[in-house]
């Protein structure tokens, strides 16, 4: 997420955007992309329309936009296909017009976040280096030559960036001199992405009393900014259901990155959960609960989520009406196509008989002249020699 976010800080303010990390149902199974409710609410239209999602090489995509569901559907897996998408991924969407997104691709295998964050870092904690003490000049072009230079962002946001002051502005953001040694390079890397960190007392949740002072805090440091709005709303909605910060029990000294990750996906799963449905597949909730069992054993209070996946699976799979209500919804969806098939049929065979109407019509506006051409042609064969 964090080039995402680099991504979107270089795109021009006047268009709106946000941030979209991939996960199984958005490229997989049913093929949903569900929007943030505030965007859309602010932004899109209130009526289901047509949306076009325009990748950076400017092809174009087609794709249903359902206003009361705030998501995309019909499309969406052929723009999914087209590019390769796979979980993990992440999506910067950019309003570009009312109903028109420009999208950025950030692959998941790409150089890691954090390697590309403590990458710009470390170059500008040169520069001003070599500007305050030239001795150091050497020393520090060296140490800059054996780091992984950050993965390119995609070319049309490069082009932006050319026209910004680049990594002074970074050094702006953040607001304080580099003064770490590449040994506590994770300790700058986790005070540039946020660019502070707070020096207070543990904050208890009951201290919270709505999202506006509500801060994600680990290890005393504000992780806010590494994630979208969208997801630190949901993930408020969360603690609050249990009258806790759920990573309150995280092991200590865990990677910073890491538990941002993990609350990104704690967000997803538990979202995909409230829109998951009779059909959605055993192997879906399998691979939810294993990841949430992952964050559980982490320390990531999740034990809500996993009650709640057990007890859909028990009525989804378990129970002794689950596979008669599965039969319905199967019948049901069956039934749909089949109808939908009769009803092209129907307009066949309409177009049939149209044709069948018009050629009679050509038929009987000749007959009279074809039928006294034939007899006269008749005559000349049968006419003696």
């Amino acid at each position: 997420m964090i080039r995402a976010e680099e991504v979107q800080s270089n795109l021009e303010p006047e268009f709106p955007s946000f941030a979209k990390s991939l996960v199984r149902s958005h490229v997989g199974s049913c093929f949903w992309m569900g929007l943030p409710g505030m965007f859309c609410k602010i932004h899109l239209p209130r009526k289901d329309t047509t949306i076009i999602l325009e990748d950076e090489s400017e092809q174009q995509f087609h794709i249903k936009y359902y206003a009361g569901k705030t998501g995309l559907s019909a499309g969406w897996r052929q723009f999914c296909t087209a590019h390769n998408l796979l979980e993990g991924d992440v999506l910067v969407f950019q309003l570009v017009v009312p109903t028109k997104f420009k999208v950025y691709i950030i692959r998941a295998n790409d150089l890691t976040e954090l390697d590309g964050a403590l990458g710009l870092l470390n170059l500008d904690a040169h520069t001003k280096q070599s500007d305050a003490d030239d001795a150091e000049i050497g020393t520090t072009a060296s140490i800059s030559t054996k780091r992984k230079r950050p993965k390119s962002l995609p070319l049309a946001v490069v082009q932006k960036k050319n026209k910004r002051s680049g990594l002074q502005r970074l050094a702006c953001n953040v607001g304080q001199p580099a003064e770490q040694s590449e040994n506590d390079s994770e300790e700058v890397g986790s005070e540039v992405l946020e660019g502070f960190k707070l020096a207070v007392p543990t904050i208890q949740f009951n201290d919270i009393t709505s999202f506006e002072n509500f801060n994600i805090l680990v290890d005393g440091s504000v992780r806010d900014s590494e994630l979208s709005e969208d997801i630190r709303n949901e993930y408020y909605k969360l603690c609050c259901s249990q009258h806790s910060f759920l990573h309150d029990n995280i092991i200590p000294g865990i990677n910073l990155k890491l538990v941002v990750g993990i609350i990104s996906e704690t967000v997803n799963i538990a979202n995909a959960i409230r829109a998951c449905k009779l059909t959605t597949s055993r192997d879906e909730f399998d691979s939810w609960d294993k990841t949430l069992k992952a964050f559980e054993l982490l320390g990531m209070n999740v034990g809500f989520l996993r009650a709640r996946l057990h007890r859909l699976v028990n009525l989804a799979f378990e129970s002794e009406d689950a596979a008669d209500t599965r039969r319905y919804i199967e019948a049901k969806m069956e039934r749909a196509q089949t109808e939908d098939e009769i009803r092209n049929l129907e307009a066949k065979l309409a177009e049939l008989k149209d044709a069948c109407k018009r050629l009679g019509v050509e038929i009987e506006s000749v007959q009279s002249k074809a039928e006294t051409y034939e007899h006269r042609f008749e005559e000349e064969v049968k006419a003696p020699w």
